[in-house]
């Protein structure tokens, strides 16, 4: 694996999910997890009836189109291949569950399965929009999250599936509005290639317009590809023969050949020792992701030991800090906290020129008369899982509450902390703030070896008053969370 290859795709890409502008561009080899064949397994049963061996044959558009022809130019046999081997139920894929915890809002697929829409919609409940054909490009489902187009087509209709000579070479004709719309992508998004072999004649003909156009200036894009390994040329006896060596050293420098032509048009190569690596990788940029958005927990009726100045001071440098060094927050800006460290952000989104709306998101529960008693308990906890679910770390801060007259632990922000632990997030109780916060505290140092990367810190979490340093204590936790 090349690591410095590896390090530079998370950095690029995650840059590029965390401002909405990455897409991800899905081939045969995206499926094969889910049980799915590639091209050349669809065509060996085509080929041998045409008395191809398809283990020799490179241009399987090709033989598609032989097959076709042999047929007297009927393709009903290609139709009934596809939907029988694309209908199948399918299994886990790990690629794709990671994808769907990004906020990425654009695929691209040459697959005619379900499988991305699917596990969208089933995995993380968003709403996609499918485009499977032209006539569904000029028709929006407005209230969607994803747009996924089937730029080849979908098994639900076979006859239409791109894959015949015939059909790539009129492509631009029956397709010109998906060229139109993916040559746009390509320009104004960063995407990334997976399970994707490069052989589709239209997808270089886009990709060549674009660099003709734009010509140094291209956007950079990413593609996973396994690195070519001289074991896996080893055929039946265990041995590597000759034949086999001249293979690999063949193969090896055409690998090398394509990975430099792709660099032509913006195409950066990730190589990976296995396909297995691709979630693991994937799963490093959305852990990137979800640990730079910090929600704040915490509510404070009295600051109790804390002087209000000094706790003032607290909470609007932490959420000057936060902003300053790139992190979003969201509170639900509970009187005594969330409206100071909201504050202090605003003046770093207003020092440092930044776009508020992604920087900040502040999500008041919907009180009537200062009473939640109003609202419906399952909307109530909807809303309240809703107000942590797209963070990765809780801080929590003091944390109390008036009941009955007497100032007691926040039931409030106690439930947070439950949420936070049954949505595994991480979680940084600032002890010295006292109450609920304390509480919290106490509670993770008796399972602390379930936190363990706030082990280093608890004795200055708990102890540790000044503003300043208590800020720079949980700006060190947040980037030690990062790094692990």
């Amino acid at each position: 694996m090349d690591k410095l290859a590896v390090d530079r795709f998370i950095r690029k890409f995650g840059i590029a999910v965390a401002q909405g502008n990455a897409a991800v561009f899905g081939g045969a080899g995206l499926s094969r997890e889910s049980g799915f064949v590639n091209w050349k397994e669809l065509m060996r049963d085509f080929a041998a009836d045409i008395r191809l061996d398809i283990d020799k044959e490179t241009d399987l558009i090709s033989v598609a189109q032989y097959y076709k022809n042999e047929m007297g130019g009927n393709r009903n046999g290609l139709n009934q291949e596809i939907l029988n081997q694309f209908t199948k139920n399918t299994n886990h894929n790990s690629t794709l569950n990671v994808l769907s915890e990004l906020p990425i809002s654009t695929y691209w697929t040459t697959n005619y399965d379900h499988l991305i829409e699917d596990t969208l919609e089933q995995k993380a409940n968003y709403k996609v929009d499918c485009k499977r054909n032209e006539e569904s490009l000029t028709i929006n489902r407005q209230d969607s999250d994803v747009l996924v187009y089937k730029i080849h087509g979908d098994i639900d209709e076979p006859n239409k599936a791109i894959i015949t000579k015939d059909d790539y070479e009129l492509f631009e004709k029956t397709h010109k509005l998906f060229t139109t719309a993916l040559q746009a992508d390509l320009i104004s998004k960063t995407f990334v290639f997976i399970g994707y072999s490069f052989n589709d004649p239209n997808l270089w003909q886009i990709l060549s317009r674009i660099r003709i156009l734009i010509g140094e200036n291209q956007r950079e894009h990413f593609c996973f590809i396994k690195e070519l390994n001289e074991q896996d040329y080893v055929k039946y006896t265990g041995k590597l023969k000759a034949k086999n060596h001249e293979e690999y050293l063949y193969d090896k420098i055409h690998q090398e050949l394509m990975i430099k032509d792709l660099k032509r048009y913006g195409i950066q190569t990730v190589l990976i020792d296995s396909y297995s690596d691709i979630p693991l990788i994937l799963s490093k940029i959305k852990k990137n992701y979800i640990t730079s958005r910090i929600f704040i927990a915490g509510s404070c009726r009295n600051y109790g030991a804390w002087e209000k100045e000094k706790a003032y001071n607290l909470l609007s440098q932490l959420g000057y800090q936060l902003v300053k060094n790139g992190y979003h927050i969201s509170s639900g800006f509970v009187e005594g906290v969330g409206p100071q460290v909201i504050n202090g952000a605003l003046n770093a989104i207003n020092d440092y020129n930044l776009n508020i709306e992604k920087t900040i998101v502040i999500k008041p529960l919907p009180l009537i008369d200062g009473s939640d008693k109003y609202m419906n308990e399952s909307s109530k906890k909807m809303f309240q899982n809703n107000m942590i679910e797209n963070a990765g770390i809780i801080i929590f801060l003091f944390g109390n509450n008036y009941y009955d007259g007497e100032l007691k632990i926040s039931q409030g922000v106690l439930h947070d902390f439950q949420r936070a632990q049954e949505q595994h997030k991480y979680l940084i109780p600032v002890g010295s703030t006292g109450y609920c916060a304390e509480y919290i505290l106490s509670e993770i140092e008796k399972n602390i070896d379930d936190y363990i990367y706030l082990k280093p810190y608890l004795h200055k979490l708990k102890s540790e008053k000044n503003p300043q340093k208590l800020v720079e204590l949980i700006i060190s936790i947040i980037k030690y969370i990062k790094s692990l």
